[in-house]
């Protein structure tokens, strides 16, 4: 076990509790979902929209992969939790797409929250691209740590750059 998820467990952030394979594989089945709709061309002019649905997205990626780790986020600030476990958890590309989330996820209470539109292309952008490298990451780290789910995990949407 690496020093920061003992750190997590050790501040109650995050407690020990296994994953069964249906949990992992619905957890998963619903991000690919989220992200197939996050792509549809009716949200080309609802930014906001796209955005939440985008980060849905990632945070469920990051919570399968958590619970397949056989962790289970706790208490307040899940989602920032979430990220940072995931973080933790993972190398490369996985880690760098969890670090860029929990960064992008200031953005998400404006795109669900305010009023007003706020979602810029740019910030849109960066979504895509982190939640798209999330994606592939985390189906390679979970067909490498839970082969028995190998074959039934759903491959993610490509996404148009």
């Amino acid at each position: 076990m690496n020093a920061r998820i003992r750190i997590m467990l050790d501040s109650r952030e995050i407690e020990e509790l296994a994953a069964e394979d249906p949990e992992v594989l619905g957890m998963w089945g619903k991000a690919t979902r989220t992200a197939r709709t996050a792509l549809v061309r009716a949200l080309d002019d609802d930014p906001d929209a796209r955005f939440t649905l985008l980060y849905q997205s990632a945070l469920q990626v990051a919570t399968a992969v958590v619970r397949a780790a056989g962790y289970r986020v706790r208490g307040d600030h899940n989602h920032q939790i979430t990220f940072a476990a995931l973080a933790a958890l993972g190398s490369g590309d996985l880690s760098e797409a969890a670090r860029d989330l929990n960064a992008i996820r200031q953005g998400r209470h404006a795109a669900v929250y305010d009023w007003q539109a706020t979602t810029d292309a740019d910030q849109l952008a960066e979504l895509r691209a982190a939640t798209a490298m999330l994606l592939q990451a985390a189906l390679s780290w979970l067909r490498a740590r839970r082969p028995s789910l190998s074959s039934r995990l759903i491959n993610p949407p490509d996404f148009p750059q």
